[in-house]
């Protein structure tokens, strides 16, 4: 529904205005104003579609608001109503390019006739911008990519309109993406995918973004006044999220300033010549290295493997541990070890993230959560944000530790890091001080699979993964997945996978 304002210092005519528009089946959302001064307030509150405007008004006439909106509002279609037949008006309002000028009292079919003209030029606007935004969308990446091909800005000039082009201008910085295979079409449909992603996270990037080839995709930003630093901490936030998201490796690389749009073809080579120093550093991410690079990123590993280990935490109800985790990542945010405001906060959102998974019907509290991130201005507030959220999580996860869920739980974490080991039914009971009978109903219930069954299964999992990833010997595995006798294992290894182990392995 279309915005229209009608602004009248008479209530009488603002009245009849929307009774004929009602009359003649126009629907539009209204708002109303007294004087071109209210008028022009409620306008910078709130844009309109249509302004109908008398010409005579208290404070700021009608001729003048207009003028104002044009220059402020380019795109807001302007009528003119008057009980003066005064042919400067008329120019007037012609100037500044009114729609029409329609005298009091108002004729309803000249009325129904302007209002008419007003929404096909309004329509007909919307499909061009619609028609040139679809086209843009086409065209941006194209040009970027000529662009970064080495093809002389002075040739684009040549080859296209200098409107099509003005977004160049916008580029003052590039982070370069590149992964060790296909990520763009496999891993994520396209680099907008990952876009999303990275705005769901909470990591507001004014840039736009170029998947290049499969596995490389560039990040081109407009923010202005922005130091290096500002886009190294962007690169090092954007590296834990893919890691985490994806679990693949990212590597980025983050450009020199670019001056004007000839500067964007010679600005990507010497970034992507940054990528030549991986070859020297398997454990650096983002380029081109600095002095605290290494220890940034030892800390992104360990941030990970925390995160990880707070995810079992909370799967296995272990409170203690997931104090102590959490704890870990506070402690180093407390004492400022990422050297970023930036990355520290983005480190925090995703901990709140996790934390929710113990929170199923408290989902939508998340994004709530995560804009208060960035809005305060202490971490100590942020600090105790997460506290008393863990304080939630832990008094659920306390409720549960009785469960039988959270029993099946604690025997599954138990079999997958003791498969090796004798598993007997008695074994695992002790372990939470169940009878076996009981723990094997109960499990049979929760899993659908029985307790034995699940162990074998473990077992061949692990020994299908170390025929297809080593070169042990077929008796070596069947030590290493729990079994003594090297024919059973055969036995129940090719009832498994349907061929013997060395037939498997020879696949």
């Amino acid at each position: 529904m279309y915005r229209m304002m009608i602004a009248d210092d008479e209530d009488g005519e603002r009245i009849g205005i929307q009774y004929l528009l009602n009359k003649l089946g126009f629907e539009f959302n209204i708002i109303e104003a007294e004087d071109g001064k209210e008028a022009l307030r409620k306008l910078e509150e709130c844009a309109v579609d249509i302004l109908m405007t008398d010409v005579r008004m208290p404070f700021i006439d009608g001729l003048e608001l207009s003028e104002i909106v044009r220059n402020r509002f380019p795109d807001t279609e302007i009528i003119f109503f008057s009980g003066y037949d005064d042919f400067s008006y008329v120019k007037q309002a012609l100037s500044i390019q009114a729609v029409d000028y329609i005298l009091k009292p108002v004729n309803p079919e000249e009325f129904k006739k302007v209002i008419d003209l007003v929404i096909a030029r309004i329509e007909r606007k919307k499909t061009v911008e619609l028609h040139d935004r679809q086209l843009r969308k086409v065209l941006e990446p194209y040009i970027i990519t000529r662009l970064l091909s080495q093809i002389p800005y002075e040739k684009l000039r040549n080859t296209y309109r200098e409107s099509e082009l003005e977004f160049l201008k916008l580029y003052k910085r590039m982070i370069l993406l590149e992964f060790e295979e296909d990520f763009f079409g496999k891993t994520v449909e396209d680099i907008q995918e990952l876009n999303n992603k990275i705005a769901e996270n909470g990591l507001a990037l004014s840039c736009d973004m170029v998947d290049l080839n499969p596995a490389q995709g560039i990040l081109l930003f407009t923010d202005e006044g922005k130091s290096t630093s500002y886009y190294r901490e962007a690169a090092d936030a954007i590296h834990i999220l893919i890691e985490k998201e994806y679990q693949v490796s990212c590597f980025l690389a983050v450009s020199g300033l670019i001056e004007t749009p000839d500067d964007i073809g010679s600005v990507y080579q010497e970034t992507e010549a940054y990528f030549e120093e991986r070859f020297f550093h398997k454990d650096i991410f983002v380029y081109p290295i600095e002095s605290d690079d290494r220890a940034v990123n030892v800390n992104s590993e360990n941030i990970t493997r925390a995160f990880n280990e707070i995810e079992e935490d909370i799967k296995f109800c272990d409170v203690f541990s997931l104090k102590k985790n959490v704890e870990i990542i506070l402690d180093k945010c407390r004492n400022n070890e990422f050297q970023s405001y930036i990355y520290t906060r983005f480190i925090c959102g995703n901990l709140i993230k996790i934390l929710y998974h113990a929170l199923p019907e408290d989902q939508d509290e998340i994004a709530d959560k995560i804009e208060e991130l960035y809005r305060v201005n202490h971490f100590s507030e942020i600090e105790q944000s997460l506290l008393d959220l863990m304080g939630r999580v832990v008094r659920v996860l306390d409720s549960q530790q009785d469960s039988p869920k959270h029993m099946i739980a604690i025997i599954e974490k138990y079999i997958r890091d003791h498969y090796m080991e004798v598993l007997s039914l008695d074994v695992l009971a002790e372990k939470v001080f169940l009878t076996p009978h009981y723990l094997s109903s109960i499990f049979s219930q929760e899993k659908g699979i029985g307790l034995n069954k699940y162990i074998k299964k473990v077992r061949m999992d692990k020994a299908e993964q170390l025929l297809t990833t080593t070169n042990m010997k077929i008796g070596d595995i069947c030590e290493a997945v729990g079994y003594t006798n090297l024919s059973y294992f055969c036995k129940t290894f090719r009832n498994e996978y349907g061929v013997t182990p060395e037939k498997y392995r020879e696949k």
